[in-house]
This record gives structure tokens, C-alpha cells and sequence, in this order.
């Protein structure tokens, strides 16, 4: 399974099941008419309690649990994942996002690196973002951003281009 189709996937269990293609909008005007296309539905709502159970272990006591060095202030659910080609090793980590932060969505930390990259470490990594987004207050109630024009888009990326989260540069472009 690749990091995308994991991204995929927790935002199907996210959601309740609804599979969405993915999609990679590039310039400001196709961030704002951005549209969602379902691929298809997955009779997966009666499995999510026992997916989530699963995915709570993985971060309590399981491959995710360098996360919670970092942060323990809500209930993370996730799944790593770890490959290696060529002698470059991927490492990744996959939570879905709960509904009061972003709507029904999942976010990824993807890794690139050498020996020590493996999806517990971007779990870690991970942990150190949803610190400082905490500590920051963005899992606090917040307004949406106005994305009805092509140029609201445009300013919210360059005043969001020099951001960092957890330490980490976020890029935009």
C-alpha cells in the first residue's frame, strides 16, 4: 500500500466509507473550484469501531507510540508504514482527522531518507506538529478559509508559505 492509497483509505474511515479520487490541484484558481469526486462507497461503517481500536493501539503501545513522547492531549488514532527501494528507505504515518478540525479527512507525514526513516518516525514527527499546532491553538474552533475567489486562495498561500509546523518548514509550492 502506498502513502497515498493510506491517505485514501483513513479518510474513507474517516468519513464512513466514502473512497475519493485523488486529486492534485496546482494553481490557486483549481484550489478554488476544487470538487471532490467519489470513487466509490465501502460497506466498511460496521468494521470502523474495531479499525479505530486497532488504530488506537497502534499509537498507544504499537509502531506509533513515539508519538505520544511528543504529544498526549487527544486520542490519535493512526497507522504507519515503512518501504525501502533502490537502498532509500519511506517511512509514513496516516491518522484520520477528526471532524471537528478539518471536515472528514486524514492527514499524512511521508518520510524520504536513509537508515533511520520508518513509519515510526514519522510518527514522532508527527507528534512534534500536533504539539505545536496545540500549543498554537489550531485544533481550537477556527473559521474556514474564504476560498470563493482565486486570489483569497493566492494571498492565504503566501502568507502561509513561510510558516513552520513543529519546527518543520511547511512548503506550499
Amino acid at each position: 500500500m502506498t502513502p497515498l492509497q493510506l491517505g485514501a483509505m483513513v479518510s474513507a474511515i474517516a468519513n464512513g466509507g466514502t473512497l475519493y479520487y485523488l486529486q492534485h490541484p496546482t494553481a490557486p484558481e483549481e484550489v478554488a473550484n476544487f470538487e471532490p469526486r467519489v470513487k466509490r462507497h465501502l460497506d466498511i461503517a460496521p468494521l470502523i469501531p474495531e479499525i479505530s481500536d486497532g488504530m488506537a493501539a497502534a499509537v498507544s503501545y504499537g509502531t506509533a507510540r513515539s508519538l505520544r513522547v511528543n504529544f498526549n492531549e487527544e486520542e490519535i488514532l493512526g497507522k504507519t508504514g515503512t518501504c525501502s527501494k533502490a537502498g532509500t528507505r519511506y517511512g509514513w504515518f496516516s491518522r484520520p482527522t477528526p471532524r471537528r478540525m478539518w471536515g472528514e479527512s486524514s492527514s499524512v507525514v511521508f518520510l524520504q531518507g536513509g537508515r533511520p526513516t520508518f513509519g515510526p518516525k514519522a510518527a514522532e514527527i508527527s507528534g512534534r506538529m500536533y504539539r505545536n499546532l496545540y500549543d498554537h491553538a489550531f485544533f481550537a474552533a477556527h473559521p474556514t478559509l474564504p476560498a470563493d475567489t482565486a486570489a483569497d486562495v493566492k494571498r492565504w498561500e503566501q502568507r502561509n508559505r513561510q510558516s513552520s509546523v513543529g519546527g518543520l518548514p511547511l512548503r506550499t509550492g
